[in-house]
């Protein structure tokens, strides 16, 4: 069995956790997958702009709807488009790069164990009402992540990263006892106002790139009243909603919900000051709004839902050192940029293995599905085919060791469908055209899902199961996830730190138990007493006995990431499908830095411009 101590630290999420971030993904999903589609029933017709008029010098984009502009509530990428802007933290991610870099830490070090990190702080920084970020304000937001009510993220800092802590023995609502974080535990100190200490419980070796998630932004110590010893200088509705104060290049001025959120450029940025005078996002949710919005050049840079995007318009001029397209776009006659990248992400088929306990079905839903057929008739080409549930760009050795793993050793058929094997496999196991396997696949409400669904049921139809389509909200989908009520179901998970743990924290076959309390916190696939399932955890251990940022440790978590890949493959509980490309588009009047693997959401405006709109 894995130390408990080591295993926690990389556990998958806590209930709430698991919810959020796959909410995040879904929201990002939508009428095909595109980002930046709103969330107005209000925007009938589309195209006009609606609410606060600005000036030109604004920079005009499209959001979803928006929670919460609380850093530590924070769960939903539409929310996090804004909060990127309002707060920084001790480190970033460039333009939404993935090579986390120092932002409001001037340099750090860490001790020899890699356990105790020392950061020394950017003097003179000044939050949007005036006051000065020290090493006490990194202590209390970090106290706020792990124990306030409001905290959606408390797994980051009390499991992922691991800082050192107490818990305490408390009565829950049940009457039943449990261990909880004991407040103003953390290992967190400020010898003066520019030095932060922090002890890790173990080495984490993506300790830098973890704390860029903006659920790490400092925010002024006592600013809001939440946890132990504070009073509050305002109610936390009034933070989150009408008041947040951060140190990021762009101030608060307004946010209507489904309507719009307006943010003013900081004049007294640390870094450097925004070109634009501020940033209007327009909220809308409907799909065909949102493209007609930006088809009447309301917003300056957008995405395009994939039921009204033609690839036959895209012209791809280059392709970057880091793999992104860049090129051009025929919108309705009008010439748009483009940027393609392959953000960090998997999307997936999942099977619960109590619940399709027949191995064989699983394995003939592998054979029949074709990858790149899924990516050029229901996606258009927006994307990659996924073999592993480790994205390419963090996949051990890079993204031509995951093609030439893939190709070599899938089980399945490299982009190709295997009727005749899937038919063998279930032949194999009892099944005829007299018995047959009913399987039900549940998506989230969207039709590209639906259709993968439905080139599934068709083609195993010939190998002797019955699949019945269904579609679910999506919070409803993982309720019933999470209580072990789906037999297959679709998901998919984009990084919170660009590591293949992060993504293989969910086959972690422990924490895919869905009878355990407040059910799985891993995939909800129930993955255990197998062979492969014993793999698997045994890798994991590995992982998690092997922490430290070294080249020696790696390597070892390395051999076991693929060890846990082809675990999978051997029971497909986790059928990986695709790796999306997220796609940019802007008016050539805007002149806007390449975003990176992290994601446009994680990229800051100050250095967009914006030239003339006529």
């Amino acid at each position: 069995m894995t130390d408990s101590n080591n295993l926690s630290r990389r556990r998958f999420l806590q209930a709430t956790g698991g919810a959020a971030a796959a909410a995040a993904i879904a929201g990002c999903t939508g009428d095909d997958g595109d980002g930046d589609g709103g969330n107005d029933g209000n925007q009938s017709g589309g195209g006009g702009r609606q609410g606060t008029q600005v000036g030109e010098n604004y920079l005009q984009l499209i959001n979803s709807t928006m929670t919460t502009l609380d850093p530590i509530k924070a769960t939903d990428t539409a929310s996090g488009r804004v909060i990127q802007q309002l707060f920084d933290g001790l480190t970033n991610y460039p333009n939404g790069d993935i090579a986390a870099e120092a932002l409001l830490a001037e340099d750090y070090q860490t001790s020899e164990d890699f356990t105790t990190y020392t950061f020394n702080i950017k003097q003179g920084v000044k939050y949007h009402d005036g006051s000065e970020v020290t090493a006490q304000d990194f202590i209390y937001s970090f106290e706020r992540l792990a124990q306030s009510s409001n905290s959606r993220r408390q797994y980051f800092i009390l499991d992922s990263l691991g800082v050192k802590h107490e818990t305490q023995t408390v009565t829950n609502d049940d009457g039943e006892e449990e261990e909880q974080y004991k407040p103003g535990s953390l290992a967190l100190n400020a010898p003066d106002d520019y030095t932060l200490e922090m002890e890790l419980e173990t080495p984490f070796a993506s300790t830098i790139p973890m704390l860029a998630y903006s659920s790490f932004a400092v925010i002024p110590e006592g600013i809001v009243g939440d946890i132990e010893g504070y009073d509050g200088q305002m109610k936390h509705q009034e933070f989150a909603t009408k008041n947040p104060i951060g140190c990021g290049p762009f101030e608060f001025r307004k946010w209507q919900t489904n309507t719009e959120a307006i943010l003013d450029k900081y004049g007294d940025y640390h870094g450097e000051a925004a070109k634009v005078d501020g940033v209007r996002w327009q909220i809308i949710e409907d799909a065909d709004a949102s493209y007609s919005y930006a088809r009447n050049k309301n917003a300056d840079a957008f995405a395009i839902p994939t039921a009204k995007y033609n690839p036959n318009n895209l012209n791809v001029e280059n392709t970057d050192e880091k793999g992104r397209e860049v090129g051009t776009y025929d919108l309705d006659g009008t010439t748009v940029d483009y940027v393609g990248v392959a953000t960090i992400n998997t999307f997936y088929i999942a099977f619960n293995q109590k619940n399709v306990d027949e191995p064989a079905v699983r394995k003939a839903a592998a054979y029949a599905l074709n990858q790149k057929t899924a990516i050029d008739q229901v996606f258009k080409g927006r994307g990659e085919g996924a073999y592993h549930f480790t994205p390419p760009n963090i996949y051990p050795d890079g993204a031509k060791a995951y093609d030439q793993h893939a190709k070599n050793n899938y089980p399945y058929g490299y982009n190709e469908t295997q009727l005749d094997k899937a038919r063998q496999v279930m032949e194999e196991a009892g099944y005829s055209e007299s018995n047959r396997y009913q399987l039900t696949f549940t998506t989230y409400e969207d039709p590209s899902w639906q259709q993968i669904g439905q080139i599934l049921r068709d083609q195993l139809a010939s190998a002797y199961i019955d699949m019945q389509l269904e579609e679910a909200p999506f919070a409803t989908l993982l309720q019933r996830g999470r209580e072990g009520n789906l037999q297959a179901y679709s998901l998919g998970w984009i990084m919170d730190w660009p590591a293949p743990d992060n993504f293989l924290q969910n086959l972690v076959p422990e924490l895919t138990v869905t009878s355990q309390e407040g059910g799985a916190k891993g995939a909800y696939v129930d993955w255990q007493g197998t062979e492969a399932s014993r793999r698997a955890q045994q890798a994991w251990e590995r992982i998690a006995n092997n922490p430290e940022p070294t080249d020696q440790a790696e390597a070892a978590r390395n051999e076991a990431y693929v060890q846990m890949e082809e675990a999978n493959w051997q029971d497909v509980v986790l059928l990986p499908v695709y790796h999306r490309m997220d796609q940019l588009f802007n008016y050539q009047w805007v002149d806007m830095p390449k975003f990176g693997g992290g994601g446009f959401s994680r990229m800051k405006l100050n250095t967009t411009t914006l030239g003339d709109r006529n």
